[in-house]
């Protein structure tokens, strides 16, 4: 009798429930857009990669920039993220994600190991690059200075990542390196893991960046463009802080400058051009997580960046058609000694679901067949699928946790995920809003008793409240952990233009608890709160007319969401913030919803209008239209 494993029986149990299912579709290998590089993919996230063994590739050949890991392309679904033009742009080199070592540009960073050790001739140690040799000047990273040695490179490929090993033969006066890089694609995400060992008989400190050459599908640096930190940072020079005017007009003219700052953001106003590099600090003591996130609200896209050492500050650099947020790193060894550290690129579109690995735009049975078929699996197995590892934990391996994360996005269609409750509004009698999804319906208070509450809606029937005491209360949603993303979304039509703030609802715990609520406020600007801090969005919704609004929480740590994280949108279109007072959200039960009032039934802030279609959600993606 044969006895198979575990593993092996759930495989052959799951591949023989999903053979109806029919094979799993093929994805077309992309093809390289520069000469002497290669492809990675993992499910729909694409990287083009420089070969340093290829003699048709253009990049650097080694003087400034590394010839280690040259991203010069990551594409999701289609869109692009990074600058990189084939002929080079309006760069002298490619683009795209460049690393150095030991820039030396400011008076506060080092220059490379050995460089003011020595005189004119002598030579000096280019970590990444090689042995260079020196001049009588102050070093300049932009020249191109002789070269005694290059490293020696290797690179081995497979289909989701490549690993780089670069060494020397000689040193530079006692300064010697060897340096270890590895690329992963997982989906979502680009990793870059380093290992850094000092092989001189000197002590050195070095400083890494990545030039990080963003942009989004082609699009120009502002407007739309906002780089958002975990922390209050101070700059140099200093970001002027937006500051509204008193009567309402847009944001565009009231701003003084091409970039301002809002709360922990930089946002640019206007199209870029000759903006001074801006260095970040962060706050003294602070122990956070160090990333930041670039993104383009026009586009909806958005590149989180991640380093697991802490950066000494980040630079920005900006044009028209790039930004650049510089992460810099420092590290000390000593002879022997080594470090390793890691940068994580996370990559989102509007419509992209890191689950669905086979690129159907949609997280079904194929999805569940290709990761059957890989179950077990690691980097190098036969049968190896990358588009399987989608858990957030870089295990490398296929198992429950990629299976737990499939089944929380079973179904889901990108750009289009299902709302976990539904308020259609279109009864015509009764005092009870059914939720369509038929778990949550709501009650009406203080309607009439003649069913005239009953009207004709943004789409079929909608909700008329008095603007007196009128509201729908639903209670013991899903109560979702605060950190957890999430969007609300409602159509709304004012029967006059309001002189007083009006609430369209509140969710959470009755005061004092901090809950959130969205209005519209005196200025007829869309606006939410919790507790003292609020976000207000620039365009004007209370003008009588049918407006379509969501309000969408998509934190930038996942377990401390700020007001900053509060994403608003008016008919389907992301809003550039007009007004922001930043504060954590603190709120812990958001079981109860409250449509139309607000919890203070003597506060005159009631809606007086229409609502229709009111939806919830448990992603920062909605279907907006």
């Amino acid at each position: 009798m044969v006895v198979m494993s575990r593993a092996a029986s759930i495989r052959v149990v799951a591949t023989s429930l999903l053979w109806a299912l029919g094979a799993v579709p093929a994805q077309a290998q992309p093809l390289p857009v520069h000469s002497g590089t290669r492809i990675l993919q993992s499910g729909s996230l694409v990287i083009e990669i420089g070969d340093p063994e290829s003699v048709e590739c253009r990049w650097n050949k080694g003087l400034r920039f590394s010839p280690v890991a040259n991203v010069l392309r990551a594409q999701l679904r289609g869109q692009e993220f990074l600058y990189s033009p084939v002929a080079g742009g309006a760069l002298s080199y490619l683009g795209g994600l460049p690393m150095e070592f030991d820039i030396g540009q400011e008076a506060f960073q080092p220059d490379p190991p050995g460089y003011n050790e020595g005189k004119s001739g002598d030579p000096f140690l280019k970590i990444g690059v090689g042995i260079l040799r020196r001049d009588g000047g102050a070093y300049n990273f932009s020249a191109n200075y002789p070269v005694i040695e290059l490293a020696r490179m290797t690179a081995a490929w497979q289909p989701d990542r490549v690993h780089f090993v670069q060494t020397l033969t000689g040193t530079a006066n006692g300064y010697c390196c060897y340096l270890e890089e590895d690329v992963i694609v997982k989906n979502d995400r680009l990793i870059m893991n380093y290992l850094l060992r000092n092989t001189g008989s000197k002590p050195f400190t070095t400083e890494q960046y990545l030039h990080d050459f963003v942009c989004f599908s082609g699009r120009s640096v502002g407007p739309n463009v906002r780089l958002t930190f975990p922390y209050d940072f101070t700059t140099n020079p200093a970001v002027t802080p937006w500051q509204p005017s008193g009567r309402i007009r847009s944001i565009m003219a009231a701003a003084a400058a091409v970039y301002t700052r809002i709360a922990n953001s930089i946002e640019f106003m206007d199209k870029a051009s000759s903006v001074p590099k801006i260095w970040i600090y962060k706050p003294e003591g602070y122990a956070g997580p160090e990333l930041c996130a670039v993104e383009h609200t026009e586009t909806q896209q958005r590149i989180v960046i991640e380093t697991s050492f802490p950066t000494v500050y980040v630079g920005i650099w900006t044009t028209d058609y790039q930004v650049s947020p510089e992460q810099f790193l420092q590290v000390a060894l000593a002879p022997g000694a080594e470090a390793r550290f890691s940068r994580t690129y996370t990559f989102r579109t509007n419509d992209s679901v890191p689950q669905d690995g086979t690129g159907d735009n949609t997280v079904n049975g194929t999805d569940l067949s290709l990761l059957s078929s890989s179950w077990l699996r690691r980097p190098g197995d036969e049968g190896w699928e990358p588009a399987c590892d989608i858990s957030s934990v870089k295990d490398d391996v296929v198992d429950l946790r990629d299976f737990a994360a499939l089944a929380c996005q079973w179904r889901q269609e990108g750009g289009l995920p299902s709302p976990l409750a539904h308020w259609k509004l279109d009864e015509t009698t009764g005092t009870t809003a059914s939720d369509e999804r038929g778990q949550h319906p709501g009650m009406l208070r203080n309607f009439p008793t003649d069913n005239s509450q009953w009207v004709v809606g943004a789409s079929a029937g909608g909700l008329r409240f008095d603007g007196i005491d009128d509201y729908v209360e639903i209670s013991h949603l899903p109560n979702m952990p605060i950190e957890h993303p999430r969007t609300i979304t409602a159509w709304i039509k004012l029967d006059s233009i309001p002189a007083a703030s009006q609430t369209l609802l509140v969710w959470g715990a009755q005061p004092p608890a901090e809950h959130w609520r969205l209005e519209v406020d005196a200025n007829r600007r869309l606006r939410f709160f919790c507790g003292a801090g609020y976000a207000v969005a620039s365009r004007v919704v209370g003008d009588t007319q049918w407006h379509h609004l969501a309000v969408a929480l998509d934190p930038l740590v996942a377990n401390h969401p700020r007001i900053s994280d509060i994403r608003l949108y008016v008919d389907a279109r992301p809003q550039a913030i007009y007004e922001l007072n930043e504060q954590d959200l603190t709120v812990t039960a958001m079981e109860d919803l409250k449509v139309g009032a607000a919890y203070d039934p003597v506060a005159s802030q009631a809606f007086n209008g229409i609502i229709d279609d009111v939806r919830l959600y448990d992603t920062p993606q909605p279907h907006l239209s």
